[in-house]
């Protein structure tokens, strides 16, 4: 087992106290702080292969190839197939898509069920169909 505070120090913005005491930050779907091996590895991308996709050109190519990989890694990880990983802007966006897809064989007065612990972000896409197609 790694120490904690091992894997503290792999995240910079710990290092920062409050009243003497350590922050926690505990706001992970607003945005959360990330390891440095993640910044760098990002700084990295930007610096030398930031590009589009699907393009016939060097950072085009290798963009490609770090999606590739990445989806791999997490597939592998989730012990799924490469191709049933989707990567996406954020939650919110991707639940707006994947409602919007789902909506097209929703008829009026077919039935989405939602809590009130529900995240916004999988309310308002279900909310949105309620409006154009009659949901409840």
């Amino acid at each position: 087992m790694v120490p904690i505070d091992e894997i503290r120090r792999c995240f910079p913005a710990l290092a920062r106290t409050h009243n003497g005491f350590p922050i926690a930050y505990f706001d992970g779907p607003g945005g959360t702080q990330v390891p440095r091996a993640v910044v760098e590895a990002m700084n990295d991308y930007l610096y030398h292969h930031n590009a589009n996709t699907h393009w016939a050109y060097p950072t085009s190519e290798e963009t490609d190839a770090i999606i590739d990989s990445a989806r791999s890694v997490l597939a592998d990880f989730l012990n799924a197939e490469p191709t049933e990983i989707v990567f996406g802007a954020n939650m919110t966006t991707l639940t707006f898509h994947l409602a919007r897809a789902l909506g097209r064989g929703y008829k009026c007065n077919d039935e989405i069920l939602v809590t009130e612990l529900e995240h916004h972000a999988n309310i308002a896409p279900w909310q949105a169909l309620e409006q154009e197609r009659g949901v409840t």
